[in-house]
């Protein structure tokens, strides 16, 4: 394993390390399937044991060297002595030569693939374990007929016993890590972790093989692996050797698993007989699984099937594609993937005899945000029945990955009649408000379809383009209306929710939003299953909601689980919107440093897939990120690419694409700019109707040096009536009196909001003002609260933090006072290792620098910014 780290083995070293150090283990037997990394933890045991003072060998065998006497074991024999006839007359010769070896000292020898030794090598390593000449650590591959001098080791031995399970996830991020340096896009992490199922060799040749190919590359600084896996080396000549020696009929079985799994016994065996899969399962190439109330087949390990699609002619893929199809589509297709595996059987089969089935799979496709892949199917279904119904699904389709041309080439502009025309309305309305920001159109357009049988779905569209609009006192009412319609269809209404969910948290109504939130998720209950993607974007809705409300700790915790939660399905690419969504909230925080990794993550993950147009956002999230690191170069970069890709259309985030041109002024020392940007965001969420948004930006123009609008702050502080909002009307007085009391009461705010960027802000200035009001001890408590908060903020630069003043306790002092405001003493002095004396010391330092005399007014201080 060359040069990679030696990890997610140390449980295994440790066993090894006790069971020889207290001599009761006679050696070490290592067993795993091939790949596992047998020989390099063999490996680290000799060198772990050379390093104690042990002599050490190494012993290789091979399947060539299986067929000579003693030739695994030749480097052990003395030249000048070896009979003409090799024999047992060996064994007292090899044992002497291994006395020599050792002087003295006790040898390990390493025994590798031990499974392969010939009956002589066999014998010596028997003799030589039983004269107590060496301690053996022996490797052998799982299922493997081994030597009985190997059976011996743990029967009579006894031996420390090792059986290798995969490398847990931790490990293989570790390796992932030290191959990829940077960050590595979530859904290429899931891949890359399922595709090697940890097994390191596997990793390792799947890293290079895309390496060298190109499908892995970076994008936005960005790792991202497109398209299959190609197998080379080691890996590949394993898995052949495996396949080579099947017969036709369970070849046949491996086959349609790999151009199909997971697949239900009776298809299978319809398709290549019970004999043939039952031997599949024998040989250990294919396993069965239970989901649900059924029983599916798979093959053994991914890279099976990826090594057999790659073998496969180009017709023989087509014939058992074809067959699959014919298969799946003989049957009822209850199952809520069947449409989409039917799709795409008919699809790689090259006839697509269910364009219905073909269509309702490219649907299924975009549930998963798979948009290539629905592109092909809706293709493959309007080539096979041509018609509106077509028209319509490829031009929303084409619409999503941001092919606005396209999408328009492909649907007429005139409506047809009948029941098609709600589908046509739906496509053209996302292409006229997405792809060319033309709101009056796109309205128009659902006008025409009010009165078919899917108004409410058109409903549901409407109030989707009135939230992207910024017109989320409309977008609330279409989703209300929507609601009070008791037969309507289950997706209309998660995405009114969705709509409702977030149009109020811009609005700042905490309550309403979470009124929506709830309705929705009764709704994802029943029918999750079935829209995937509308339990991602209720749970997108409520981060963002959050967001704009100044909840940052909720808003956080949902994108985050969101994310992870996306990972460990079974769509690992939709996980790009919780990830920007994220990374937006970061960059609220005053975290810009992670807010660029996870924004960066975003951006590259929605390339030819971004379906509402949130590129731009994340855009103007990285501009903002990038100046508050000090980069004026990078946020101009960012801002311009942002401006670039507008297009009219989403007008809910333009305002905070206005306040990263701010920021970006202000990175560049252009002050006056700045708060001229940031008063005209503040116009343009006032003129929007953002009243959240417009609050934030009001305050970002006294953060950066402007006259923010105390009354419109006032006011917006009691209309909004969350904490953040009369947090920010008070933090904007503080500012412009300047008021340490109100910068500090404000801070607390702040910071338990997860705003810890503005708290700091707030601290600093607060220590300045006690300072200059000559009230030194304020300004002290002040000054280290301010260092504290600004600690966590990832070194950001602002214009209020340039106020900053040294803090005024040491790195140590600080570190005993936060953990003497919840522990004793004593405690402290285990937790550092240092005396009870040397805490108490500390401590009085701190009081007398804080001008405070008890652990209760620590308490108070260390407690005041921590959250809830």
């Amino acid at each position: 394993m060359g040069g990679w780290p030696f990890v997610g083995r140390e449980a295994e070293l440790d066993r090894v390390r006790s069971g020889l150090s207290a001599g009761e283990a006679i050696g070490v037997v290592i067993s795993g399937e091939a790949g596992l990394g047998k020989t390099r933890l063999a490996r680290e045991i000799l060198a772990e044991q050379a390093a104690g003072g042990c002599a050490t060998g190494w012993v290789a065998s091979t399947r060539a060297l299986a067929s000579v006497p003693f030739g695994a074991v030749a480097a052990l024999l003395p030249a000048e002595r070896i009979p003409h006839e090799p024999g047992l007359s060996m064994l007292p010769l090899v044992a002497a030569r291994v006395r020599e070896q050792g002087g003295g000292r006790r040898l390990v020898l390493g025994f590798d693939d031990a499974h392969l030794l010939d009956e002589g090598s066999a014998a010596v390593l028997g003799h030589l374990v039983a004269q107590g000449l060496i301690v053996p650590v022996v490797t052998v591959r799982g299922g493997e007929p081994v030597p009985d001098a190997v059976v011996a080791l743990w029967k009579d031995g006894p031996a420390v016993w090792l059986d290798l399970d995969p490398l847990p996830p931790t490990a293989v991020d570790r390796l992932l890590g030290h191959e990829l340096p940077g960050d590595i896009e979530g859904a290429t992490r899931t891949r890359l972790h399922g595709l090697a199922a940890g097994n390191p060799l596997a990793l390792r040749e799947l890293l290079s093989g895309a390496l060298a190919d190109g499908t892995l590359r970076r994008a936005y600084g960005v790792w991202h692996f497109s398209g299959g896996a190609r197998l080379r080396g080691g890996v590949r000549r394993l898995l052949l050797n495996r396949l080579r020696p099947l017969d036709r009929p369970t070849r046949l079985v491996l086959e349609l698993l790999a151009c199909g799994e997971p697949l239900q016994p009776a298809l299978l065996e319809g398709l290549a007989g019970a004999a043939a899969v039952e031997a599949a399962e024998d040989c250990g190439l294919a396993v069965s699984e239970r989901a649900g109330a059924r029983v599916q087949l798979r093959l053994a390990h991914p890279l099976y099937g990826e090594l057999l699609r790659a073998e496969l002619p180009a017709a023989r893929a087509r014939l058992l594609a074809g067959r699959l199809a014919g298969a799946a589509l003989a049957a009822p297709l209850r199952r809520r993937d069947d449409a989409l595996r039917a799709g795409i059987w008919q699809l790689e089969g090259g006839r697509v005899t269910r364009p219905d089935i073909v269509r309702l799979g490219a649907r299924q496709a975009v549930e998963r945000a798979d948009l290539a892949l629905a592109e092909r199917l809706a293709r493959a279904a309007r080539d096979a029945e041509p018609g509106t119904t077509g028209d319509a699904l490829l031009s929303e389709i084409l619409e999503y990955r941001g092919f606005s041309s396209e999408a328009v080439a492909v649907l007429s502009d005139v409506p047809p009649a009948g029941p098609e025309r709600t589908r046509w309305a739906l496509a053209r309305s996302d292409t006229l408000y997405f792809g060319a920001g033309d709101v009056p159109a796109a309205l128009r357009v659902l006008d025409l379809a009010d009165e078919d049988p899917g108004r409410d779905m058109i409903e549901g569209n409407r109030s989707w383009i009135y939230l992207f609009d910024g017109r989320c006192a409309a977008a609330i009412e279409s989703a209300r209306r929507l609601l009070a319609w008791r037969s309507a269809n289950p997706q209309a209404v998660m995405w009114s929710t969705v709509a409702g969910t977030l149009a109020s948290g811009f609005l700042g109504k905490p309550a309403e939003s979470a009124y929506f939130h709830d309705r929705g998720q009764a709704l994802i209950a029943e029918h999750g299953e079935t829209y995937p993607w509308s339990v991602v974007q209720h749970s997108l809705a409520r981060c963002l909601a959050y967001l704009a409300i100044g909840d940052l700790v909720t808003a956080w915790e949902e994108a985050e689980e969101g994310y992870r939660a996306i990972l460990a399905g079974p769509a690992p690419l939709m996980s790009a919107g919780s990830v920007g969504f994220r990374g937006l909230v970061e960059c609220a925080q005053g975290r810009p440093v992670t807010a660029t990794r996870s924004l960066c993550e975003a951006v590259a993950a929605l390339q030819d897939r971004d379906t509402m147009r949130m590129t731009g956002a994340f855009m103007a999230g990285l501009g903002t990120a990038s100046a508050l690191c000090g980069d004026a170069s990078g946020a101009r970069e960012w801002v311009q690419r942002t401006v670039w890709r507008d297009n009219g259309a989403n007008r809910l985030f333009t305002p905070w694409a206005v306040l990263a041109d701010a920021w970006a002024h202000a990175a560049a020392g252009e002050l006056t700019d700045a708060t001229a940007c940031a008063g005209r965001a503040t116009a343009l969420a006032r003129d929007i109707g953002l009243p959240a948004v417009e609050c934030q930006a009001g305050y970002d123009v006294a953060r950066l040096g402007g006259a923010a609008d105390l009354d419109r702050m006032d006011e917006l502080g009691a209309a909004l009536g969350t904490p953040f909002s009369r947090a920010v009307a008070t933090a904007a007085h503080g500012l412009a009196e300047p008021d340490g009391d109100a910068l500090c009461e404000a801070a607390t705010v702040f910071a338990r909001l997860g705003h810890d960027l503005l708290a700091a802000e707030a601290t600093t200035v607060a220590a300045r003002s006690y300072r200059e009001a000559g009230l030194p001890a304020k300004a002290s408590l002040a000054a280290e609260r301010a260092a504290r908060l600004r600690d966590r903020c990832e070194g950001a630069v602002t214009p209020l933090l340039e106020h900053e003043h040294t803090a005024v306790l040491t790195r140590r002092e600080r570190e005993i006072a936060v953990m003497a405001a919840r522990h004793s003493s004593r405690r402290v002095a285990e937790r550092l290792g240092l005396t009870v004396a040397t805490v108490n010391n500390n401590l009085a330092r701190v009081y007398a620098k804080l001008g405070i005399s008890s652990r209760g007014e620590l308490a108070a201080l260390v407690d005041g910014d921590d959250r809830p």
